[in-house]
């Protein structure tokens, strides 16, 4: 008995993430988006920040950022430091040497989490759309053009990423899950929304997210929550193929 039990649930632990996945893949992923793009559209954008300790790689995501190829005068970064190393002072002396980026600074004394930095920075924000991202994540240079892209059809209310491994050797068990996760992701986005977001890209129209009070306090998934409720108003959250990389820890 407790053998046929134990089968049962293994049964349904692997078969219906799988069967989950073949639909997705071979119903969904093959759909067009059905969202009408116009590529050179280009609204104000605000790029936040938060930060904590990341003096040792603060400077090449604030280079990452300088060198989107999206015109400067329409895009802002908002940082939101609670760090107690030289973070918000390399933030201050890259600025002084590249002031032709518009960049605020928000000195937080205490770290309260992520959620309610991204709100602090959002009382700064009067652009229309809303950029999320980590310190730890590289962009490639296209990376605004594309994600703002999907905003000039008003169907759209949230955009985010798919990563990929700065770290090289990743193969086998690794790789094929990223494969499969990323794919779902890809699928359920061309379906209508996908209910997983990315921190290390994600936009938002700011509008949307004033209508939900900003971004959740009480929840770890910040983004993904917030994709979510934005769905839930009838708005798509999707995520296209834009790749970022992310750091992964040392061995």
């Amino acid at each position: 008995m407790l053998e046929a039990i134990a089968l049962f649930l293994a049964g349904v632990h692997f078969g219906v993430p799988l069967a989950y996945y073949y639909y997705a893949k071979t119903k969904w992923l093959p759909k067009p988006w059905n969202i009408k793009i116009d590529e050179n559209y280009r609204p104000k954008v605000t790029i936040i920040l938060p930060t904590y300790n990341e003096e040792k790689i603060i400077k090449e995501k604030l280079e990452n950022l300088y060198n989107q190829v999206y015109p400067k005068e329409l895009m802002e970064i908002v940082i939101v430091d609670s760090s107690n190393d030289k973070t918000a002072e390399i933030v201050e002396t890259w600025h002084n040497n590249n002031n032709d980026t518009k960049i605020t600074l928000i000195r937080e004394n205490e770290r309260r989490g992520k959620a309610s930095a991204l709100n602090e920075a959002l009382r700064h924000v009067n652009n229309d759309i809303v950029i999320i991202a980590d310190a730890d994540a590289l962009w490639p240079e296209n990376a605004v053009c594309e994600a703002v892209k999907w905003f000039s059809d008003p169907s759209v209310g949230a955009v985010s990423c798919l990563k990929k491994p700065m770290k090289q050797g990743f193969l086998g068990i690794e790789e094929g899950y990223r494969d499969y996760y990323n794919i779902l992701r890809l699928a359920e986005s061309k379906a209508f929304s996908t209910p997983v977001f990315h921190g290390e890209l994600a936009a938002f129209r700011r509008e949307l997210l004033l209508k939900i009070n900003g971004f959740p306090t009480d929840i770890g998934a910040d983004d993904s929550h917030t994709a979510t409720k934005i769905a839930s108003m009838g708005y798509r959250s999707i995520t296209p193929e834009i790749w970022v990389n992310e750091r992964v820890p040392k061995d």
